[in-house]
Order: structure tokens, then C-alpha cells, then sequence
């Protein structure tokens, strides 16, 4: 009789901020037979509230936390990590969400735990898209969608947007000198989405990444902006004129 133990499940993380594709990267995973993912564990964003709270963002974010048990962080990662079957385990965390300073004591100091580092490298359209996401586009509020949502628009601060770039890219490096010492594959969203498929060869780093074999990975969301910027900005040449003088000019391209 063999005295071989079975390998250890793998424990991992998706480490990332709002707009990034990571719901649509989750949907991915969540298709790969050997791979437990769910959303944001840490807000109950797995959940479904009734449907009365989801007419508003706020009801809808707070029922969720409320149900998820959010406020003892380090119990509700143990026991999702404790519940599954699969060789990996991961769930989706926010950097606001690893902020809190038991989560991050907590994940930092257990350098068993993989980190995919997902970050989007054009950071206007992604503060544009944040700006975007509060908008109520049906009867309920969803930041997500399976099929075609009327497009909406906003007015963007070119200032405002300058500052919360820079911060987006500061809080990456913040996180990345974090959780450096654990092993972590960095992934961007411009190289992660092929219409509703994860991309063939960045499936397979993931594959690769966590040890499983090589699978196929789809989402059944679909993309709820446009891709052009002056689809979605109402001051798109105000915008556009003061970007284009600073060290984030390409990304108006």
C-alpha cells in the first residue's frame, strides 16, 4: 500500500481593483472542471440578495455583506478555502477589501497562497468605466451583464482623472512589494478577453500557474461599455487635451 499523500489543495487569490475584467476572468475559471472560483467573498458578492434590495447599489452591497458575515474577514476565507473539493480554491479580492488589516496580516503571512495579480493596463478607460459603474441601466443595479444594456455617459474631471491614475498606479506597486513573497503570475486585462473566451495562451499560464491540466475557459458575459472613450465621455476633447500632455497620452489611442 502506498504511504503517498495527495498533493494539497491549492489556496489562491484574484488580487485586483473595480474594472479590471476580473468578474469576467471568474466566470472563466468557474468553467475549469479542476478550479473552485467565486466573486468577491469577502462582501457576500456571491450571493443574491431578495429581489426588493436590488433596486439600488447601496441595498444591494449591503445585503450582500450582511449575508456574506464580511465583518470577521479571516473566518469567511478559512472556511471557503476549508469547503471545497478541487485542487484550487480561489476568490476575488479587491484592494480596498485586502486593506483591512487582519485580511492582510492574515493572507501576507501564509506564503502558501498564489496571488493572480490582474491589473488593466489603459487606466482612463478604466476610472471611466468606474464612474460609469453606479449608473442604474434596467429596473436593478448590475455592474455586469449577460446580454446588451442600453450604453450610458458621463462628464469626466480631467483633473480627477489624472489623480486617481496615478493613485491606480501606485496601489499596484503598493501590492505588488506586499505580496512579493509568495508566488504570484501577474495578468493584464487587454491580453485576458477573446470575445467571451479567456485567451487561449493566457489560459494556459493559468494552467500552468496552478499545476492542472490545460482546459478551455469561457464566461457568459459580455462586454457593457464601448471601446471607444469618446462613446462614453461627454467632454471627450476637453479630456483628451489635457491627457495628451502627460505621461498617459497612449492611452488615448
Amino acid at each position: 500500500m502506498s504511504n503517498a499523500r495527495a498533493p494539497r489543495p491549492i489556496r489562491a487569490i484574484i488580487l485586483t481593483t473595480q474594472r479590471t475584467g476580473s468578474t469576467f476572468l471568474v466566470g472563466c475559471l468557474k468553467s475549469h472542471p479542476e478550479i473552485n472560483c467565486i466573486t468577491e467573498l469577502l462582501v457576500g458578492a456571491q450571493l443574491e440578495p431578495p429581489a426588493i434590495f436590488r433596486s439600488s447599489r447601496t441595498l444591494t452591497k449591503a445585503s450582500r455583506f450582511i449575508m456574506g458575515g464580511g465583518w470577521f474577514p479571516t473566518r469567511a476565507i478559512r472556511r471557503f478555502y476549508a469547503s471545497s473539493d478541487k485542487p484550487v480554491s480561489i476568490f476575488k479580492l479587491m484592494y480596498n477589501q485586502a486593506s483591512n488589516r487582519p485580511t492582510l496580516n492574515y493572507l501576507t503571512r501564509d506564503k502558501d497562497i498564489h496571488v493572480l495579480h490582474l491589473r488593466r493596463h489603459n487606466l482612463l478607460k478604466m476610472h471611466v468605466s468606474q464612474l460609469l459603474m453606479p449608473t442604474k441601466r434596467n429596473a436593478i443595479w448590475e455592474p455586469h451583464t449577460t446580454e446588451p444594456l442600453p450604453p450610458v455617459t458621463t462628464h469626466v474631471d480631467p483633473a480627477a482623472a489624472l489623480e486617481q491614475m496615478r493613485r491606480a498606479q501606485a496601489r499596484y506597486q503598493d501590492f505588488e512589494e506586499m505580496f512579493a513573497g509568495h508566488r504570484c503570475l501577474p495578468l493584464v486585462y487587454e491580453e485576458l478577453i477573446e470575445d467571451q473566451r479567456l485567451r487561449t495562451s493566457e489560459g494556459r499560464r493559468i494552467c500552468n500557474f496552478f499545476g492542472v491540466r490545460d482546459h478551455p475557459m469561457q464566461s457568459s458575459l459580455i462586454k457593457l461599455n464601448p471601446e471607444s472613450l469618446e462613446a462614453m465621455v461627454t467632454n471627450y476633447d476637453e479630456l483628451a487635451s489635457v491627457i495628451a500632455k502627460t505621461e498617459f497620452a497612449e492611452l488615448l489611442n
